[in-house]
């Protein structure tokens, strides 16, 4: 894993209550990052401000400034 992959792990686990159930994998120019169910909202926080952070931190820490990040949800069944 790459220095933004981990500080996307490392965000994303700092802000839920099961930090080991966090994964971060790549998808092309995104990180996805998973988390145990019920917890995404805490990753995306009041309006969106906890991802829109994290996508700050990550954009700043890539050479490139092309990183994306996104959360990895499980489809829920209808």
């Amino acid at each position: 894993m790459s220095d933004p992959v981990k500080m996307a792990l490392f965000l994303a686990q700092s802000v839920v209550d099961q930090p080991a159930a966090v994964r971060a994998t790549v998808r092309g120019p995104t990180i996805m990052l998973r988390v145990a169910g019920g917890e995404e909202g805490r990753v995306i926080g009041r309006q969106g401000r906890v991802i829109s952070a994290i996508r700050t931190l990550v954009r700043a820490a890539d050479s490139q400034g092309k990183l994306g990040v996104d959360l990895d949800a499980p489809r829920r069944e209808r």
